[in-house]
């Protein structure tokens, strides 16, 4: 249907048409594969310990603890001390 006021139909799509994932998907894959969008020992450590907290009853529970998320709290404490001390040293 054209519009009375030019002689463009307004029924034409204009908009390219939607990526049905290929794109997307392709593009995520090529990322990975160059080392991309992995996760530093850090991010990893924290993410160990965030996915448990989660997960955990005893962690949910404000009146119990967990021997579990302590130890993976010390080791993303550790990694993290590790990382810093490692820019300090190529600081110098």
């Amino acid at each position: 249907m054209a519009d009375e006021r030019s002689d463009v139909d307004v029924d034409e799509r204009r908009d390219p048409e939607p990526d049905d994932g290929t794109v997307r998907a392709a593009t995520t894959a090529a990322a990975l594969a160059a080392g991309v969008g992995r996760l530093s020992p850090v991010q990893q450590a924290y993410s160990a310990y965030a996915r448990h907290s989660l997960q955990c009853p005893d962690c949910r529970d404000v009146d119990r603890s967990c021997c579990v998320a302590e130890e993976l709290w010390r080791t993303y404490q550790a990694v993290g001390a590790a990382a810093c001390q490692q820019v300090v040293d190529g600081a110098l």
